[in-house]
Protein backbone atom coordinates (compact mmCIF):
# COMPACT_ATOMS: atom_id res chain seq x y z
CA UNK A 1 0.00 0.00 0.00
CA UNK A 2 2.71 2.20 0.14
CA UNK A 3 2.79 2.58 -3.94
CA UNK A 4 1.03 6.00 -4.49
CA UNK A 5 -2.56 5.35 -5.88
CA UNK A 6 -3.33 5.91 -9.72
CA UNK A 7 -6.67 6.39 -9.05
CA UNK A 8 -7.67 9.96 -8.06
CA UNK A 9 -9.63 11.07 -5.26
CA UNK A 10 -8.59 7.69 -3.71
CA UNK A 11 -5.93 8.69 -1.05
CA UNK A 12 -5.50 5.51 0.16
CA UNK A 13 -7.53 1.98 0.84
CA UNK A 14 -7.62 1.04 4.85
CA UNK A 15 -8.15 -2.80 4.09
CA UNK A 16 -6.98 -4.81 6.59
CA UNK A 17 -4.05 -7.15 6.02
CA UNK A 18 -5.78 -10.99 5.23
CA UNK A 19 -3.97 -14.29 4.86
CA UNK A 20 -5.74 -14.85 1.87
CA UNK A 21 -4.33 -12.17 -0.97
CA UNK A 22 -7.18 -12.60 -3.40
CA UNK A 23 -10.10 -12.32 -0.97
CA UNK A 24 -7.98 -8.61 -0.04
CA UNK A 25 -7.67 -7.73 -3.86
CA UNK A 26 -11.28 -8.24 -4.50
CA UNK A 27 -12.19 -5.87 -1.23
CA UNK A 28 -9.75 -3.54 -3.06
CA UNK A 29 -11.31 -3.44 -5.81
CA UNK A 30 -14.68 -2.98 -4.53
CA UNK A 31 -13.49 0.02 -2.99
CA UNK A 32 -12.30 1.36 -5.64
CA UNK A 33 -15.45 1.28 -8.30
CA UNK A 34 -17.26 2.81 -5.26
CA UNK A 35 -14.92 5.50 -4.00
CA UNK A 36 -12.39 6.09 -7.03
CA UNK A 37 -12.40 9.52 -8.91
CA UNK A 38 -13.20 7.89 -12.38
CA UNK A 39 -10.07 8.10 -15.03
CA UNK A 40 -10.19 11.85 -16.38
CA UNK A 41 -10.51 13.50 -12.97
CA UNK A 42 -7.88 16.10 -12.39
CA UNK A 43 -5.90 15.84 -8.65
CA UNK A 44 -4.75 19.32 -8.23
CA UNK A 45 -6.98 21.81 -6.12
CA UNK A 46 -8.01 25.21 -7.47
CA UNK A 47 -9.13 28.39 -6.12
CA UNK A 48 -12.42 28.79 -7.68
CA UNK A 49 -15.71 26.51 -7.47
CA UNK A 50 -16.08 26.36 -11.46
CA UNK A 51 -12.01 25.79 -11.42
CA UNK A 52 -12.50 23.14 -9.26
CA UNK A 53 -15.57 22.16 -10.92
CA UNK A 54 -13.34 21.46 -14.26
CA UNK A 55 -11.59 19.28 -11.98
CA UNK A 56 -14.72 16.86 -11.30
CA UNK A 57 -15.41 13.77 -13.50
CA UNK A 58 -18.93 14.35 -13.53
CA UNK A 59 -18.58 17.93 -15.30
CA UNK A 60 -15.60 17.49 -17.48
CA UNK A 61 -17.49 17.92 -21.02
CA UNK A 62 -19.45 21.39 -19.35
CA UNK A 63 -17.72 24.40 -20.45
CA UNK A 64 -17.01 27.48 -18.66
CA UNK A 65 -20.23 29.05 -18.40
CA UNK A 66 -22.52 25.87 -17.78
CA UNK A 67 -19.91 25.30 -14.83
CA UNK A 68 -20.59 28.27 -13.77
CA UNK A 69 -24.50 27.53 -13.82
CA UNK A 70 -23.59 24.25 -11.98
CA UNK A 71 -21.73 26.32 -9.25
CA UNK A 72 -24.79 28.16 -8.20
CA UNK A 73 -26.83 25.27 -7.82
CA UNK A 74 -24.57 23.01 -5.75
CA UNK A 75 -24.32 23.27 -2.15
CA UNK A 76 -21.11 23.71 0.11
CA UNK A 77 -20.83 23.17 3.54
CA UNK A 78 -17.67 22.65 5.93
CA UNK A 79 -17.19 19.99 8.28
CA UNK A 80 -15.32 19.33 11.63
CA UNK A 81 -12.27 17.37 12.46
CA UNK A 82 -14.45 13.56 13.32
CA UNK A 83 -17.75 15.16 12.38
CA UNK A 84 -20.06 12.46 10.42
CA UNK A 85 -21.40 13.49 6.53
CA UNK A 86 -23.37 10.79 6.26
CA UNK A 87 -24.74 7.54 7.97
CA UNK A 88 -24.40 3.83 7.36
CA UNK A 89 -28.54 2.63 7.30
CA UNK A 90 -29.93 6.25 6.71
CA UNK A 91 -31.10 7.06 3.33
CA UNK A 92 -29.42 9.19 1.06
CA UNK A 93 -29.94 12.81 0.12
CA UNK A 94 -27.18 13.62 -2.13
CA UNK A 95 -24.31 13.22 -4.48
CA UNK A 96 -21.44 14.35 -2.75
CA UNK A 97 -17.92 16.08 -4.06
CA UNK A 98 -14.72 16.12 -1.86
CA UNK A 99 -13.45 19.95 -2.54
CA UNK A 100 -10.92 19.99 0.52
CA UNK A 101 -9.70 17.72 2.97
CA UNK A 102 -9.83 14.02 3.56
CA UNK A 103 -12.58 12.34 4.81
CA UNK A 104 -12.85 8.04 5.58
CA UNK A 105 -14.58 5.53 4.72
CA UNK A 106 -16.31 2.92 6.76
CA UNK A 107 -18.64 0.01 7.32
CA UNK A 108 -20.04 -1.32 10.46
CA UNK A 109 -18.50 -4.89 10.72
CA UNK A 110 -18.60 -7.68 13.09
CA UNK A 111 -19.79 -6.56 17.26
CA UNK A 112 -20.57 -3.43 15.90
CA UNK A 113 -16.93 -2.37 14.87
CA UNK A 114 -15.95 0.14 12.39
CA UNK A 115 -14.01 -1.27 9.70
CA UNK A 116 -12.67 1.48 8.02
CA UNK A 117 -12.27 1.28 3.88
CA UNK A 118 -10.66 3.99 2.29
CA UNK A 119 -9.88 7.51 2.65
CA UNK A 120 -10.64 9.76 -0.18
CA UNK A 121 -9.60 13.25 -0.96
CA UNK A 122 -10.75 16.25 -3.77
CA UNK A 123 -12.17 15.83 -6.16
CA UNK A 124 -13.57 12.55 -5.14
CA UNK A 125 -17.53 11.58 -5.04
CA UNK A 126 -19.81 9.30 -3.91
CA UNK A 127 -23.25 8.57 -3.41
CA UNK A 128 -24.29 9.41 -7.03
CA UNK A 129 -26.90 7.35 -7.13
CA UNK A 130 -28.62 9.58 -4.82
CA UNK A 131 -28.94 12.10 -7.25
CA UNK A 132 -31.38 10.47 -9.24
CA UNK A 133 -32.90 8.61 -6.70
CA UNK A 134 -33.09 9.96 -3.22
CA UNK A 135 -33.90 7.78 -0.03
CA UNK A 136 -31.37 5.11 -1.29
CA UNK A 137 -30.46 3.07 2.33
CA UNK A 138 -26.42 3.77 2.40
CA UNK A 139 -23.90 1.11 2.99
CA UNK A 140 -21.12 2.61 4.59
CA UNK A 141 -20.41 6.32 6.45
CA UNK A 142 -18.37 9.02 5.37
CA UNK A 143 -16.07 11.31 8.46
CA UNK A 144 -14.14 14.10 8.30
CA UNK A 145 -10.40 12.99 8.80
CA UNK A 146 -9.85 16.78 10.01
CA UNK A 147 -11.30 19.97 8.58
CA UNK A 148 -12.95 18.95 5.00
CA UNK A 149 -15.13 21.49 2.53
CA UNK A 150 -18.16 19.27 0.42
CA UNK A 151 -20.28 19.98 -2.33
CA UNK A 152 -23.51 18.48 -2.38
CA UNK A 153 -25.58 17.98 -5.83
CA UNK A 154 -29.52 16.79 -4.83
CA UNK A 155 -32.34 15.67 -6.90
CA UNK A 156 -34.22 18.49 -6.93
CA UNK A 157 -30.90 20.41 -8.14
CA UNK A 158 -30.65 18.19 -11.00
CA UNK A 159 -34.14 18.85 -11.55
CA UNK A 160 -33.71 22.73 -11.61
CA UNK A 161 -31.14 22.20 -13.95
CA UNK A 162 -33.21 20.15 -16.33
CA UNK A 163 -36.17 22.92 -16.03
CA UNK A 164 -33.69 25.84 -17.10
CA UNK A 165 -31.16 24.43 -18.81
CA UNK A 166 -32.31 21.05 -20.27
CA UNK A 167 -29.29 20.62 -21.98
CA UNK A 168 -26.87 21.10 -19.60
CA UNK A 169 -28.57 18.91 -17.37
CA UNK A 170 -28.85 15.92 -19.98
CA UNK A 171 -25.01 16.51 -20.09
CA UNK A 172 -24.58 16.00 -16.66
CA UNK A 173 -26.98 13.02 -16.02
CA UNK A 174 -25.42 10.87 -19.54
CA UNK A 175 -22.09 11.29 -17.76
CA UNK A 176 -23.06 10.18 -14.27
CA UNK A 177 -25.23 7.56 -15.71
CA UNK A 178 -21.91 6.45 -17.54
CA UNK A 179 -19.99 6.58 -14.33
CA UNK A 180 -22.53 4.65 -12.66
CA UNK A 181 -22.14 1.96 -15.12
CA UNK A 182 -18.44 1.85 -15.04
CA UNK A 183 -18.56 1.20 -11.36
CA UNK A 184 -21.42 -1.41 -11.44
CA UNK A 185 -19.55 -3.09 -13.53
CA UNK A 186 -16.16 -3.04 -11.35
CA UNK A 187 -18.40 -4.48 -9.07
CA UNK A 188 -19.78 -7.38 -10.99
CA UNK A 189 -16.23 -8.39 -11.80
CA UNK A 190 -15.05 -8.40 -7.80
CA UNK A 191 -18.02 -10.53 -7.67
CA UNK A 192 -17.15 -12.84 -10.04
CA UNK A 193 -13.37 -13.12 -8.73
CA UNK A 194 -14.85 -13.67 -5.46
CA UNK A 195 -17.27 -16.54 -6.60
CA UNK A 196 -14.54 -17.96 -8.27
CA UNK A 197 -12.38 -17.41 -4.83
CA UNK A 198 -14.57 -19.16 -2.93
CA UNK A 199 -14.93 -22.51 -5.29
CA UNK A 200 -11.38 -22.63 -5.30
CA UNK A 201 -11.08 -22.83 -1.69
CA UNK A 202 -14.07 -25.88 -1.85
CA UNK A 203 -12.17 -27.92 -4.36
CA UNK A 204 -10.37 -30.82 -2.84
Amino acid sequence: MSRKSVFPGLKRLLLSPRPDAGSQDIEAMRARALFQAPEGAMAERSRGLVEFLKQVALFETLDRRELGQVARVVHERDYADGELISEEGKPAAALFILRRGVVEVVRRGAAAQEVPLALLEPPASFEESAALAPGVMRWFSVRARGPASLLALGKSDLDALSAHFPALANKVLRRLAGIMAMRFKILIDAEILRESAEQGEGKP
